[in-house]
Formats: C-alpha cells, sequence, structure tokens
C-alpha cells in the first residue's frame, strides 16, 4: 500500500511495569489494531495479544471487521478457560481496514480513532461509564477528565458471557482524502491529552512517525499513567 505514510508507537508509560497494550501496522492487509488489555500482569498483555492475533487472522480470512472482532472476543474467552492469562481478562480494540482509500473503523471500549483534515474530529464514541452519564445529560464533557470514574468501560473484549451476543461492535466507514490522516490510540493518551492538543500536535508536525512520537512525548509529559499507544496513517499525494 504504497500510497500510505503510516507509523506506530508504544510505550509503557512512567506508572505500569508492565506494557498490557498490542497493536499491528499491516499495510499489506490494510490493516491497523490497537488493543488495550487489562486484567493485571500476565493477562491484560495476553488478552490484547490475542485480539490483535485473532483479528488478523480473521482478516486473512476474509471476514468482514465487525466478525473479526467478535471471533477475538471469543478467543479471549476460550484462552482464560483453558488456564491462558487469567479469568476475567480483557481487551478494548480500535482497528481500522482500508480498501484503496475507503476505510472502515470498528471499535469496543474506550481506544479511540480520530480524522484529521486540519482539524480534528473524533470518530468513535468510547464504551464507557461517564460516556453513558454524559449521553444522559449527567455530567458535562468537561468534568470527565477529572470523574472517579473516567477509567470504567463499559463493554470489553473477552469480559461477559461466552459468546459474542454480550458486545456490541461499533463501525464508523469513510473516505481518506487528500492530506486526511487516522489516529488510533489507547486510553494512555486520550486520558492524558487532550483532544485540543493532540490536534495541535498534528498540525505543527509533518510526517506518520513524527507525528507518533510527538503524541507519546506529550502523553509522558502529562504524567505516563498509564500504557500508550498510537498508530498514525495518512494518504500521500
Amino acid at each position: 500500500m504504497s500510497n500510505i505514510d503510516f507509523a506506530q508507537g508504544s510505550h509503557t508509560g512512567l506508572v505500569r511495569e508492565v506494557n498490557e497494550d498490542s497493536y499491528l501496522a499491516s499495510p499489506q492487509l490494510g490493516l491497523w489494531i490497537v488493543a488495550d488489555g487489562m486484567g493485571g500482569h500476565e493477562a491484560g498483555e495476553v488478552a490484547s495479544r490475542i485480539a490483535v492475533q485473532e483479528i488478523t487472522h480473521s482478516i486473512e480470512q476474509g471476514l468482514p471487521l465487525a466478525e473479526a472482532i467478535e471471533t477475538a472476543h471469543r478467543a479471549i474467552q476460550a484462552a482464560a478457560r483453558r488456564g491462558e492469562g487469567a479469568a476475567g481478562m480483557g481487551s478494548t480494540v480500535v482497528a481500522a481496514k482500508l480498501d484503496g482509500l475507503h476505510y472502515e473503523i470498528a471499535w469496543v471500549g474506550d481506544s479511540r480513532a480520530y480524522w484529521w483534515n486540519g482539524s480534528l474530529h473524533r470518530l468513535t464514541t468510547d464504551h464507557s461509564y461517564v460516556q453513558q452519564l454524559l449521553n444522559a445529560g449527567l455530567i458535562t464533557e468537561s468534568e470527565i477528565p477529572e470523574h472517579p470514574y473516567r477509567h470504567v468501560i463499559s463493554q470489553a473484549l473477552g469480559v461477559g458471557g461466552s459468546g459474542a451476543d454480550n458486545i456490541k461492535v461499533d463501525l464508523v466507514s469513510g473516505e481518506l482524502g487528500e492530506g486526511d490522516a487516522l489516529l488510533l490510540c489507547s486510553d494512555g493518551l486520550s486520558g492524558e491529552v487532550a483532544d485540543g492538543d493532540i490536534a495541535g500536535i498534528l498540525a505543527e508536525t509533518a510526517g506518520a512517525q513524527a507525528r507518533v512520537e510527538r503524541l507519546i512525548a506529550a502523553a509522558l509529559e502529562a504524567g505516563g499513567k498509564d500504557n500508550v499507544t498510537v498508530i498514525v496513517f495518512a494518504r500521500k499525494d
């Protein structure tokens, strides 16, 4: 996929001892994934790794993106039943599939996708407790960063019942226009760096690699309290 400039990076952060994030950047498949594992050491990283592996395998087999994510959900549950990782382990995920210049983005949890075209647009809506409060009009956007339950998510891969029916994979799609870029990230970025600051970095920085490095550095400068993973890809003209 020679018309796409992309880069990826991940950092454990300044507080955590283990990086439970996993990611994939495969221009050959037109597939980019960020998965943020949870469940503690030897569990979160297992769940996120399984998520990336299973989604990739399913895409290679020709499955649609949403079905690939549902397959990963079941695979994490099966692994926990086998004693791999730990009971109750899970992972958020955001994945982008590019077909030519048409993109589809699917997600579960609070890992995010943004579209940049000179201004920043959040494409995903967090599956989180505070998002539910916001939707209900019980809190405002400005209250979210300091809310005590801001990290509580409402659904994740591997968590819940035994089937795919207990997760809802959300989807958005669009076209990658001239000068457009897509950003995928774990909440180690979005939880530390405000959208306005992310926009500023994308505006000031050219090239996918430089953007990834600047964004990760900004998350660390803000405290680096979580693992941070960032993927940026853009159309080259």
